[in-house]
């Protein structure tokens, strides 16, 4: 009963400090409120959050990754060298020419929209910038972190401290996250990470309470140093807060081996992204997880490790796998299910089967062409690939159309040969059995 009554008062005091600047006078009276009354609030707020946590929040370790088809070709007709993975919103790499052949009809590329003029995104560019990375992929990590900003941001408000003394950690670095200091805000969900490991150790009674702070901390922190190419940091962090996640958090856990297993996947270690994604799939089918609408999603990217490492016939599978459980979740023509037409797709080229692949691919065109405006990236990959299917089945002018369509500049036509002039015109040969004088040298 003593532990109990000092757990609860831990959690009455991060209650107090956490909504002294708005309810005061609700503070006082919850100050003076007898035990077995704080401890009834107690049970409805441990409820309420729980309520948060699991119904609320959606998985983030689910998120597709998809690729553009290796052979891609160069303006000489000639096979492109192979590309390195990419995410489904990175930008295709595409040969480039002097000038669009003429009367073709490709869209241009849409613009990218500016980037947000906030502090956290000067504090980035900043940072960015002091490690030399500038130009293409300093603009590529800031657009990235500008789509994430939103998602972390209503992480950070979410974070609910298990003491007075974490919850003004959490406070200082969300004020320095929000000025544009990355670093300080940074350091200091680590620090109030590692209080709540401390605590938690402390009170077995709310310990997943701790631990959950601890990992969701650690998370944004994680995210924090990926965004500035702390990759390895990162990685450390995502490994920490899965380690901190209650064994019952299983979305939680899931997403830090989702994280997890896209840095693997970003550095090319293929194998260690099949460990994570695998344990990823493993803590989500022991909770039941099989309607999960992002069950598709791991079982995608697991796919994709697979096929990298050259397990094929599992990655297949996995794929296969994919493709029911998105069509089942989010339906038939959702770009999630085109994500994985993609993949696997390109996983049956490779295997040889582009009879195959070929429906696969227009089915993805079709999706995209659905949901996106021409000129999308994601859509440009799609066209690419159906087109670099049908161009190995010989069929070159379909092949073409589709490049056209997606942007991608054709080889000029080769230049009619000059007549080379023939040393002999000047030379009197005579009468020749029906040959003029530009015809051939008789043989001699």
């Amino acid at each position: 009963m003593e532990q109990l009554l000092s757990d609860l008062a831990l959690i009455r005091d991060g209650l107090l400090d956490a909504t002294a600047d708005y309810w005061v006078p609700l503070v006082e009276a919850t100050a003076t409120m007898p035990t077995w009354a704080l401890a009834a609030a107690g049970a409805g707020a441990l409820a309420l959050l729980a309520v948060l946590i699991f119904g609320g929040r959606r998985l983030r370790g689910g998120d597709r990754l998809d690729r553009p088809d290796p052979f891609l070709r160069a303006p000489n007709g000639d096979a492109a060298a192979p590309h390195p993975v990419e995410t489904h919103n990175a930008a295709i790499a595409m040969p480039q020419a002097d000038a669009p052949t003429p009367g073709a009809a490709a869209p241009q590329p849409m613009e990218p929209d500016p980037l947000p003029d906030t502090p956290e995104i000067q504090g980035l560019a900043e940072i960015l910038a002091d490690r030399g990375l500038d130009g293409g992929g300093r603009d590529g990590r800031l657009r990235t972190f500008a789509g994430e900003l939103d998602d972390l941001r209503a992480r950070l408000a979410t974070v609910s401290a298990g003491s007075a003394s974490t919850a003004q950690l959490l406070r200082d670095a969300r004020g320095a996250i929000a000025s544009g200091d990355l670093s300080q805000g940074t350091d200091l969900l680590i620090r109030a990470a590692d209080e709540e490991d401390a605590t938690g150790r402390k009170h077995d009674w709310t310990a997943g309470v701790h631990g959950r702070a601890a990992a969701l901390s650690r998370l944004v922190a994680g995210d924090l140093m990926a965004a500035r190419d702390d990759l390895e940091e990162a990685a450390t962090l995502y490994a920490l807060a899965a380690e901190a996640t209650p064994a019952e958090d299983t979305e939680l856990k899931v997403e830090c081996f989702g994280k997890l297993g896209a840095l693997a996947h970003g550095r090319a270690d293929y194998r260690t992204a099949r460990k994570y994604f695998t344990d990823a799939l493993a803590a989500l089918e022991d909770a039941g997880g099989e309607d999960h609408p992002d069950l598709g999603g791991v079982l995608n990217n697991l796919g994709l490790a697979c096929d990298l490492t050259g397990d094929r016939k599992s990655a297949e599978a996995h794929y296969q796998r994919a493709l029911a459980a998105d069509e089942k979740a989010w339906g038939d023509d959702h770009l999630n299910v085109a994500a994985v037409l993609n993949n696997l797709a390109l996983s049956y080229r490779r295997a040889g089967k582009t009879q195959a692949a070929v429906p696969l691919f227009r089915r993805a065109v079709a999706i995209k062409e659905k949901h996106l405006m021409p000129g999308d990236a994601s859509l440009a990959r799609a066209l690419v690939n159906l087109a670099a299917a049908l161009r190995a089945l010989g069929r070159e002018e379909d092949a073409q159309d589709l490049e056209r369509r997606a942007g991608v500049p054709q080889p000029a036509p080769e230049p009619e040969p000059e007549p080379e002039e023939d040393p002999a015109a000047d030379i009197d040969l005579g009468e020749t059995d029906g040959e003029t004088a530009n015809g051939p040298l008789p043989a001699t």
